[in-house]
């Protein structure tokens, strides 16, 4: 399994793709690039409403009086899961939707999950605009902390191109495959402490949370960004590992199963 092994022009290739998947997305759209914004600012309205207003919910045992303050610490977590929802959802269909591209023998097949990757990084960019507005008027302020928030994303990529890799492959063999990849990526949503924190469950449920590395870069993300809080760097460490892991194995059954693509397709 070659890791290392992306030549010049393979990266050049990468870097084209990706800009043309993203202008393909936002600048043929009626709104363009707005709608990177307009949809997670919908949700986060929605959400905030139902759970600060309707549910009178708590964040853990902070009082969250402010709507702002609230919009602040769900936005977070969204645009994080958003990277994996978007990926995932994307997956099962990026080998079969170019079969002139999987039967030509030269083409890097490896670069699709990349790309679609790199386009739910781009939407996340794009909600960071909006998210920075909001810290600067919520009661949380601006943290020179975030600045970490790089680093903490490395494994959460890393988690995110594991399962694109896998569900790319399956979806050719699987046509299905895209209800699964579905239906995973609301279990993770549950299983992740997007909406809430993990404390108001009772231990077994949060041991089972902590168990999925995307839980646990959830809250560390949030908890920097939002909180100033650095992470428990034991815990990230963790959380880390597993994310490598599951990236090593996507790519290499991605790499063990792309000779027989042009069969099946």
């Amino acid at each position: 399994m070659n890791l290392a092994g992306f030549s010049r022009n393979e990266w050049d290739l990468f870097r084209a793709l990706a800009l043309r998947d993203i202008r393909k997305r936002y600048t043929e759209t009626l709104l363009g690039a707005s709608w990177g914004l307009l949809v997670p600012l919908v949700m986060l309205a929605i959400y905030t409403i139902i759970f600060s207003e309707i549910f009178k919910a708590k964040w853990g045992g902070l009082e969250v009086a402010a709507k702002t303050d609230y919009a602040v610490i769900l936005f977070v977590g969204l645009i994080i899961y958003g990277i994996f929802a978007e990926s995932v959802a994307r997956a099962p269909s990026l080998i079969v939707s170019q079969p002139n591209l999987v039967t030509k023998v030269v083409f890097p097949l490896r670069l699709l999950p990349m790309v679609a990757v790199s386009t739910s990084l781009y939407s996340a960019l794009v909600s960071l605009v909006p998210l920075l507005v909001f810290l600067a008027f919520s009661s949380f302020g601006l943290h020179l902390e975030a600045l970490l928030a790089p680093l903490l994303l490395i494994p959460t990529i890393a988690f995110v191109l594991g399962f694109t890799f896998l569900f790319a492959s399956l979806g050719v063999f699987l046509r299905d495959v895209d209800q699964f990849a579905a239906l995973f990526a609301r279990v993770m949503q549950y299983l992740t402490p997007v909406l809430y924190p993990s404390e108001i469950f009772p231990e077994p449920i949060r041991s089972v949370m902590r168990a999925s590395p995307l839980a646990v870069q959830v809250e560390q993300l949030r908890d920097l960004i939002v909180f100033g809080k650095l992470p428990d760097w034991s815990d990230f460490g963790v959380s880390a590992v597993i994310s490598f892991l599951v990236f090593l194995a996507g790519y290499w059954w991605f790499q063990r199963t792309r000779r027989a693509f042009a069969d099946v397709i």
